[in-house]
């Protein structure tokens, strides 16, 4: 599994708002982030979606917090960016494959079992509110 970098931009984006004095408008914060505009019109979006942030449109505007900080959990921010799918699902391939004799439904089950683990406990940990 492998996180994208808006994961990590989506964190920072909430931090700088979290610590701002009043609203932030996107092109501030693509500036300190060093990310185009656009891209980050696309973190801010998702994070808007997920009720996450605001975005207020007037001179004075720009994004704010919905929540506290210590509101908002890891899981939050994560599934607000990489959405709230199972990480792994399964394509059966090995039933194209290989030959079904070699009954390999019980090795992709093990395997399946392990990931579907670490996935609730990456949950279960993110859920959790973090202290920022």
């Amino acid at each position: 599994m492998r996180i994208r970098k808006s994961f990590e931009q989506a964190i920072c984006i909430l931090l700088l708002i979290g610590t701002s004095e009043g609203p932030l408008k996107s092109h501030e914060l693509s500036k300190k982030l060093d990310v185009s505009d656009s891209y980050l019109k696309k973190v801010t979006r998702q994070l808007v979606v997920a009720g996450l942030i605001t975005s207020k449109a007037s001179k004075l505007g720009g994004f704010i917090l919905n929540k506290k900080m210590n509101d908002i959990s890891f899981l939050d921010i994560f599934e607000a960016i990489e959405g709230k799918e199972t990480f792994i699902e399964t394509t059966h391939l090995v039933d194209k494959v290989f030959d079904p004799a070699l009954n390999l439904h019980h090795t992709e089950d093990i395997i399946m079992n392990h990931l579907n683990a670490a996935e609730r406990s990456i949950q279960t940990k993110a859920q959790r509110n973090q202290s920022w």
